[in-house]
């Protein structure tokens, strides 16, 4: 038996016996379930109705729980908001990367990864739930809070600055950069005494604070979405007669949507409350990522050395921490509030990927072998088509991460997926990052490899029927010659292809040329200047840094580096440039890949390969 009612909105929202937490002029749907026998005492309909009637009961308290007959079901469904608190234990993770704003300075770099910050939050989902207690025994109910199947759900993550309590700004800022610098990181009274200012520990603090918010939102959204759809976001058995004070209180609020007090590990739940299943305890043991980029580490001595001489700012989008020299500053700033634009920060990160795994091979900077580099790719649709979709499926496919079937069967019986978020990152080691650029018996690669690897991965983002006109230009190697011969032009490409349209078409078909001629050509230079770098370093003795010709092979090193930093394209930072790159290392890489969105949540993880020889499996 179900009774629908709307919840009024005003001063008398919260009086009386009914609060259950609920959005104000949300329509609740109270429905009390009764188990019937169906042996040869068969109840009639007018008598099952009678006693449902009588035992009709809306739970509100403990009290009502203990009311329920056995194998009784009372729900309470409407639109609201879900909340409680934590403690997660954030792993940091480092992505090292090279600024050619300003020179090296010799030595290793001083950083590390794998170190933890525990951080105290509180947290606010808001959507469509079920309130759902199920009479399992005389004097034990099940108590969960179920996700409507398909609903859309905001989360919210408000963390304290500090990540225990009483901890200030400053100690906030040393904790969670400390877990990245071998170091100890200063103390809030040696900050103090650097003459640090306070609107710069705001600008840090606040931006790692943003960083840490974020990573929880998007762990809580991929786990909510990710779950089964109609599965408790939580689950408890409660034994009534064991609670004490404290379990009474803790059920009592949980029946207002508020899971502060359960949801807390094992050894902290209220006697007679045992956990089943919680959305925050899968967060927590799968374990939790901050990865703080350090763009311009190589020209600092430490990590302190950049985060005060330079800028720390999120990406709000991701939640992507990058630290960064004051050259990179206004190429990534929004302009407010220390936060980095998007777009932008795809576009520097990416590039300063390609230059950090040049300088690497070189063998001119010293840094642990074991430490890698990233490449990450992030973008936020608010409204995510099946077209859009289909394209985010496609480079999971062709990153060997999902199947063609599995592809077919995400892309089936969807009209809208909602707001969607995607995120790629892959990890190259030394062995990768030498597999990009050489042969492995150490020639370098040739621009035509380059040039295939980049047709390659173009050709297999392209959508069969929308684009096969762009792969008159990508189809075989003839076809590519003549467009080489072309330049690019339009009317020369109008020449080789009449039959494509001159402004619609056709410069498409020059962008296309452009890119992939721009990318093997950068690599193909590239590759050059390491060569001669790593033949002079393999002399015996090697030369003096400070000899003529070492200077030569630096200097066109680093020119090679600051022409990536001028005129790297836009489409690197596209899920094209990641392919290309992972094509071009054999996909041997560690590839990790996220999907989430009310529609569709998926979790896929490629382990990293032994080296087998770079571009050759990707040719083949």
């Amino acid at each position: 038996m179900g009774v629908k009612a709307t919840i009024s909105a005003g001063p008398d929202l919260s009086s009386g016996n009914l609060d259950f937490g609920f959005t104000a002029g949300t329509t609740l749907c109270l429905t009390h379930y009764k188990l019937f026998q169906t042996a040869a005492s068969t109840p009639t309909f007018v008598s099952a109705l009678q006693e449902s009637l009588e035992d009709y009961m809306i739970p509100a308290g403990i009290d009502d729980l203990a009311a329920m007959g056995v194998a009784d079901i009372a729900t309470v469904e409407g639109a609201g908001t879900l909340q409680f608190s934590g403690s997660i234990n954030l792993l940091s993770a480092v992505n090292p990367l090279v600024s050619v704003s300003t020179g090296v300075l010799p030595g290793a770099i001083n950083v590390k990864e794998g170190a933890s910050v525990d951080v105290g939050a509180s947290y606010a989902i808001t959507g469509e739930f079920q309130i759902r207690v199920q009479k399992i025994g005389p004097g034990t109910v099940r108590l969960g809070i179920y996700k409507k199947r398909g609903a859309d759900f905001q989360v919210q993550v408000t963390s304290a600055i500090g990540v225990s309590a009483g901890m200030g700004k400053v100690d906030f800022v040393s904790a969670v950069l400390g877990a990245i610098s071998p170091a100890p990181f200063p103390s809030a009274s040696e900050y103090e005494q650097m003459g640090l200012s306070d609107e710069k520990v705001d600008a840090i603090a606040g931006a790692l604070k943003t960083a840490v918010q974020r990573r929880l939102e998007l762990a809580l959204e991929s786990e909510l979405y990710a779950g089964s759809s109609q599965g408790a976001a939580f689950l408890y058995e409660i034994d009534l007669s064991n609670l004490d004070p404290d379990g009474r209180a803790a059920v009592q609020q949980a029946l207002k949507l508020d899971f502060s007090a359960l949801a807390q590990p094992a050894r902290s739940l209220p006697r007679g409350v045992r956990e089943i299943q919680s959305v925050f305890t899968t967060i927590r043991d799968q374990g939790q990522t901050l990865r703080i980029n350090l763009l311009g580490i190589y020209n600092y001595a430490s990590v302190y050395d950049l985060s005060l001489q330079g800028s720390v700012f999120t990406d709000p989008a991701s939640g992507e921490v990058v630290i960064t020299d004051q050259a990179n500053a206004s190429r990534i700033a929004a302009g407010v509030n220390y936060l980095a634009d998007t777009d932008k920060l795809r576009k520097v990160l990416a590039q300063n990927f390609l230059i950090t795994a040049a300088y690497r091979c070189s063998k001119l900077a010293v840094q642990a072998a074991t430490l890698k580099t990233s490449y990450w790719h992030f973008a936020l649709q608010a409204k995510t088509e099946p077209l859009t979709m289909a394209g985010n499926l496609d480079v999971l496919e062709k990153l060997a991460l999902i199947s063609d079937a599995q592809k077919r069967d995400s892309l089936s019986g969807v009209a809208d997926y909602g707001r969607t978020t995607f995120y790629l990152n892959a990890d190259y080691d030394e062995a990768l990052m030498q597999s990009l650029f050489f042969h492995p018996d150490g020639r370098p690669r040739q621009v035509e490899e380059y040039e295939l690897i980049g047709r390659n991965a173009l050709r297999l983002l392209l959508h069969p029927g929308d684009d096969d006109y762009r792969l008159q230009a990508l189809a075989n190697d003839s076809t590519w010659k003549q467009v080489k011969e072309t330049g690019g032009t339009l009317v020369n490409l109008h020449t080789l292809f009449p039959n494509l349209s001159f402004s619609a078409e056709i410069p498409i078909i020059a962008g296309d040329f452009v890119l992939i001629e721009w990318w093997a050509t950068t690599m193909v230079e590239m590759a050059a200047s390491l060569a001669a770098v790593q033949r002079l370093l393999s002399q015996d003795p090697a030369p003096s840094p400070n000899s003529p010709e070492f200077k030569k092979v630096q200097g066109d090193l680093w020119h090679e580096m600051g022409e990536v930093a001028k005129y790297t394209h836009d489409r690197f930072a596209e899920p094209w440039g990641f392919l290309a790159m992972d094509l071009a290392s054999g996909q041997q890489a560690k590839v990790r890949a996220q999907i989430t969105s009310p529609r569709l949540a998926l979790i896929l993880e490629r382990p990293a390969r032994p080296a087998i020889g770079g571009m050759e499996a990707s040719l083949a």
